[in-house]
């Protein structure tokens, strides 16, 4: 079967933020534009699928898969996937572009069931046979459809700031997902949630000291297990992930402040300013003082 390429103007508006809602109401095919559902393909944006009705079987890069009602799953981007089978399937598929949330929205990131469900659930789920999956029961998909249905009753209408409204929407359903996956009362999802641990604290506790035993405590895991998932997840090993994380912080400071950069490097949790400005001028091509006067 021939892979397509979703197209992202199908979904996303030209100017504006890149997040969409489409839904499938039983077996009938194209129900929407550039509906895919049952044709194998890919796109460079993520899709969070929350199946709200009937089953079926989802096949993800090689891998089949049975779902029901209740469940939810992510498809990041560049993943193949397509139904093989419907039986009566309702669902809604929230589209965005994760580069996207990562560059304006960090702060999802201090939230451990996000970074469990979101980040670290993808990359697991062929060995957890999708077990790590999320589940949630009818008393709590009442709430969601009701956060589900609002999202696309603002999606139907063409007004004005509606891309504004359905980010605040997808944003409150991530946070409603987020904490239900804390809720999992399974052994692989814990495991997954010690992780999301380790980058919450990273996140809300960069100036503290850390070290990669101090680390692999948190995550109950051995550095040599750790490092190589962390590392395939966020693109960096635990410690260059928290330098990055000082330097975001130091850049915004320079903007936002006119700190020495002394004060700025020590406020961030770098033990000097030198090898402060050394790592900044490794990330930006700029020194902390270039950097400020070019903004």
């Amino acid at each position: 079967m021939k892979t397509v390429i979703a197209n992202r103007s199908d979904f996303f508006p030209e100017d504006g933020c890149p997040v969409a809602l489409r839904t499938i109401q039983g077996d009938q095919h194209i129900q929407h534009e550039g509906d895919l559902t049952d044709i194998r393909h890919t796109h460079d944006f993520s899709e969070l699928i929350i199946i709200t009705a009937g089953d079926g079987t989802h096949w993800i890069n090689g891998e089949s898969y049975c779902v029901r009602a209740g469940d939810i799953f992510l498809i990041q981007g560049n993943t193949e996937h397509y139904f093989e089978k419907r039986c009566r399937l309702g669902m809604f598929n929230i589209m965005f572009d994760d580069s996207y949330l990562r560059e304006h929205l960090r702060s999802l990131r201090s939230l451990p069931g996000f970074n469990a469900f979101f980040l670290f659930e993808p990359t697991y789920r062929r060995s957890h046979k999708f077990k790590s999956h999320l589940h949630i029961s009818p008393e709590a998909m009442r709430p969601l459809m009701t956060l589900l249905q609002n999202m696309a009753e603002e999606a139907s209408q063409q007004r004005p700031g509606r891309d504004l409204l359905l980010l605040a929407k997808a944003l409150e359903i991530f946070v409603f997902i987020s904490r239900e996956y804390t809720r999992e009362h399974n052994p692989m999802v814990t495991t997954l949630c010690r992780l999301g641990d380790v980058i919450s604290m990273l996140e809300n506790n960069y100036t503290e000291h850390w070290t990669i035993s101090r680390i692999s405590r948190i995550a109950s895991m051995a550095p040599s297990t750790l490092l190589p998932v962390f590392r395939k997840v966020t693109g960096y090993s635990p410690i260059d992930y928290l330098i990055q994380l000082r330097l975001a912080k130091g850049a915004e400071l320079l903007l936002k402040t006119e700190m020495a950069v002394s004060e700025i490097a020590l406020k961030c949790g770098f033990p000097d300013s030198n090898y402060f400005s050394r790592q900044f001028r490794k990330r930006y091509n700029l020194s902390p003082k270039e950097y400020r006067a070019q903004q």
